[in-house]
């Protein structure tokens, strides 16, 4: 006899062993014995969730030979056809593949003849939202008058894709995303019965993994215990997902929270030195970084986050130490480096820009004293404001001028972003704001590829000024500059340039300090 995987082993056959659909199975249950039978159903949702189960247990229901009843007995002949497929007024039909008007025709002849030896044909149409146009206006008179002995279950996973008049001819049921809780009861419940040996962090992993999916759950539970030698432990459900576990993702937020970039990159390397994939790092981190937010607004909501008690602790924890305004600012971060990955020939460089930033303290420009208007009286020193406080001043942020636009350039790039000017965005990354005079500012390039395509462009320096004036209020023009390293500088296209110029004044003239001579 040919092996079956789990989910075909275990597939329900019954209303009561439908998981995680009470407001599905009960309606049906009750319609079934109370003789309400619909002609026509539609059942929507996530895939995995139980929707062709459910239309095989409802079939069983309406022709299992005790019935129409709610219990199927599961033994007689109606019910053993129907539950290993080979009943012939038990229909169904893949819409992906049998798509045209031609099987929709052929389906409609087929319909007005009687059942061969059950009491209802059960047409199960499967991803129905698949069907084209013509397909669908051929279905709809059959749909909405079918004989007396014919009952349709159209199930679909996109639900807005079908059209208006099939969705009115039925009655809809929505089947909603199975509870980790409920696919960690299924997943015990069957190793139990093939007497495997599973560890409940393992389990735990197995659902949060399956996101909703009882079928998921079941295949990976297989796929564990074919690779499995003895217990299977949460490394094996790490291996063959080729995932990331959640003891990684907790020692990364633990060096975010340390701000340590050299322990940063340290962990990439680990991570790219084991072959995991940097997409599923990103999704991991982002995962743990969307708990610790929940938590960090609310520490009451630990337990809806159905995670396991050691993950939900160490989460705890974590979340002490940071504030929610610090875990959006990191979740940006993670999720601007997952929406580029897919655009990125460097993903490595990319992840590594990501911690870069998610570690780096902004340290604003040291305050410089303000220009006297010329004419006015110098002010005493009696008269003079009391110095603010060491931590007042390193908090305050710049107001205006240079050392505010130097503050903010990272919230330009994001505003630029925001507005779905990327190669703008792109191009000024490794820029920097190197002087601000006459309300023109003045940017450095080290890249002479990035250089190139903005002073080529007016439009480009125009929309980055845009983005300044939003973010700064400042209104200003761009202008840009190269320095091409050990052979001098050079600048755009009809402006002048800075002859004469020490490397360390260029590197003063961005960073606040003074010189130190050995």
């Amino acid at each position: 006899m040919p092996y079956l995987s789990f989910y075909r082993k275990y597939r329900p056959r019954t209303f009561a062993e439908i998981v995680g659909q009470r407001h599905v199975t009960q309606t049906l249950a009750n319609a079934v014995k109370a003789g309400r039978i619909a002609h026509a159903y539609l059942f929507c949702g996530p895939r995995g969730t139980g929707k062709t189960s459910t239309a095989r247990a409802l079939a069983m229901a309406l022709n299992c030979e005790q019935g129409p009843t709610a219990e199927p007995c599961l033994k007689c002949e109606s019910c053993q056809r129907i539950s290993e497929g080979t009943a012939l007024d038990v229909v169904e039909i893949d819409a992906a593949s049998n798509r045209g008007i031609d099987e929709i025709r052929a389906l409609r002849e087929k319909v007005a003849l009687a059942p061969t030896d059950a009491r209802f044909k059960v047409y199960i149409v499967d991803e129905v939202h698949m069907l084209t146009g013509e397909a669908f206006n051929a279905f709809l008179k059959t749909l909405e008058e079918p004989p007396a002995h014919v009952v349709f279950v159209l199930a679909t996973t996109e639900p807005h894709r079908v059209l208006p008049t099939i969705l009115s001819r039925c009655q809809r049921f929505d089947f909603h995303r199975i509870s980790v809780a409920d696919i960690e009861a299924t997943v015990r419940g069957i190793a139990e019965k093939e007497k495997l040996a599973i560890d409940d962090k393992a389990v735990a992993m197995l659902a949060h993994a399956a996101d909703g999916a009882v079928r998921d759950a079941l295949t990976l539970l297989d796929q564990a215990a074919a690779y499995a030698e003895g217990e299977i432990g949460p490394e094996v459900i790490t291996e063959i997902l080729g995932g990331i576990d959640f003891d990684l993702v907790a020692e990364f937020a633990d060096v975010f929270t340390r701000r340590d970039i050299g322990a940063a990159l340290s962990l990439l390397d680990r991570v790219v030195a084991e072959g995991k994939d940097l997409r599923q790092l990103l999704m991991g981190m982002i995962g743990h970084y969307r708990n610790l937010l929940v938590l960090s607004v609310d520490r009451r909501a630990a337990e809806g986050l159905a995670l396991p008690e050691e993950i939900v602790q160490k989460t705890v924890e974590q979340v002490k130490d940071l504030s929610a305004e610090e875990v959006v600012r990191i979740l940006d971060l993670l999720a601007e480096a997952d929406r580029e990955m897919r655009f990125t020939s460097q993903p490595r460089l990319l992840v590594e820009l990501c911690l870069v930033r998610i570690c780096r303290r902004r340290e604003p420009p040291a305050a410089r004293p303000a220009k006297e208007k010329p004419g006015a009286q110098p002010s005493r020193p009696e008269e003079e404001a009391p110095a603010p406080a060491a931590d007042e001043a390193a908090e305050a942020p710049p107001a205006e001028g240079l050392p505010a636009i130097r503050h903010r350039w990272d919230e330009v790039i994001a505003d630029l972003r925001r507005h779905k000017r990327n190669s703008e965005a792109a191009f000024i990354l490794e820029a920097a704001p190197e002087d601000l005079t006459d309300g023109v500012l003045t940017l450095l390039f080290r890249h002479r590829f990035h250089y190139d395509q903005m002073v080529k462009n007016q439009k480009r320096l125009t929309t980055v000024a845009e983005a300044v004036e939003r973010v700064t209020g400042q209104v200003v023009k761009i202008k840009c500059r190269f320095a091409e390293e050990g052979t001098g500088e050079q600048e755009g296209p009809g402006q002048e340039g800075k002859k004469g110029r020490k490397p360390v004044e260029d590197v003063m003239s961005l960073f606040p300090g003074s010189q130190v001579e050995e």
